[in-house]
């Protein structure tokens, strides 16, 4: 039996601290946009990562210099990822901003966010251990899934120490398993996970927010699953559910309102077929009006707005991206583990 599929990168080995530096933004461009609070400390910077892929899961390690993350609707939409990242701190920590609400990790901690919604965060020197899981994996198994971006487990609670033990374990023996046992202790992961997390997500949940409520779930599965409809309106969705408009508008707020989460859906589905592997020949204007924008000369402002970039140069950016990803996989070196994180499925 083979063993697991593996990544390591050690800093010390690159040409340069410089040269560990941006190997480590590759590494991690799926996830976050990486920057150094002091651009000075480029000359200093340290990472070592492990990385195992346990059949639809990957597991690693992490150990680093003081830097920032942030998860932007830019990354997003680039990365086209959506998984959870579950991640144990063994040494240091980070504070920031999940959605609009304050978050802090201590050592010891373990959180979770949910890569489809941003994040921006500001961590000291450390070291993690971390799971990434497919959404399609974790959400069935928690009542509240959009109670979970954000969520802290203290390494002193008993759910904390028991998913903080078992993370240890895996990180520990990870060397001897073997691919068939990695497969097959994943769905155990994901349900421990699941099973510690999910309490704090529902108590979450009954702290007065619709936004985190089954219906609402319910709701936006309905519009990914309908964003090219010109129909998909916040009428339309009040006759499909039997709600009232008040009670869209009431779970949607935090979400920056029921238009302004299609608007933003159908934005990021625009980015995607910009940038796709596969490019579309459909002119600008063709494909806003496909994705129900009305007006080219809105759209293109507000793609702007929401990316820093027109329509014509995020086409043009996916076609140096696809040169690039040719070059990658044609022989030259490059961080398999982003590829690993983008390919991520049950």
């Amino acid at each position: 039996m083979s063993g697991l599929p593996s990544f390591s990168f050690v800093g010390s080995a690159a040409s340069s601290a410089e040269e560990a530096f941006w190997t480590w933004r590759s590494i991690t461009s799926p996830l976050f946009d990486i920057s150094i609070p002091d651009s000075r400390a480029v000359d200093a910077f340290q990472v070592n990562v492990d990385s195992y892929h346990l059949g639809p899961l990957v597991f690693g390690s992490v150990s680093a210099n003081a830097q920032r993350f942030h998860r932007s609707p830019l990354t997003i939409a680039r990365s086209g990822v959506d998984h959870y990242l579950v991640q144990l701190y063994t040494h240091g920590g980070y504070a920031g901003e999940v959605e609009g609400r304050a978050i802090e990790v201590r050592s010891g901690d373990i959180s979770i966010l949910d890569l489809s919604q941003t994040v921006r965060t500001q961590a000291e020197r450390f070291h993690n251990l971390n799971c990434i899981v497919p959404r399609s994996m974790l959400e069935p198994l928690v009542r509240y899934p959009d109670g979970l971006h954000g969520t802290v487990l203290s390494g002193q609670t008993g759910l904390g120490h028991v998913l903080a033990t078992y993370m240890q374990t895996i990180h520990k023996t990870a060397n001897s398993l073997s691919a068939e046992d990695g497969a097959a202790i994943s769905e155990a992961t994901a349900s421990l996970i699941a099973g510690c997390f999910g309490p704090s997500a529902e108590s979450r949940e009954t702290v007065a927010t619709a936004k985190r409520g089954a219906l609402l779930l319910t709701v936006k599965r309905y519009i990914e699953a309908n964003l090219a409809d010109p129909g998909l309106t916040v009428e339309g969705i009040t006759r499909e559910f039997h709600v009232s408009r008040a009670t869209l508008v009431r779970m949607f707020e935090p979400l920056g309102g029921l238009s302004g989460y299609i608007r933003e859906r159908r934005m990021l589905r625009c980015f995607a077929e910009l940038t796709s592997p596969s490019p579309s020949h459909r002119s600008i204007a063709d494909l806003s009006y496909s994705w129900g924008f009305g007006n080219e000369a809105a759209f293109s402002r507000a793609f702007r707005r929401m990316f820093d970039m027109s329509p014509r140069e995020a086409r043009a950016e996916g076609t140096l991206a696809q040169v690039a990803v040719q070059r990658y996989r044609s022989g030259s070196t490059g961080p398999i583990v982003a590829q690993w994180i983008r390919d991520l499925r049950v």
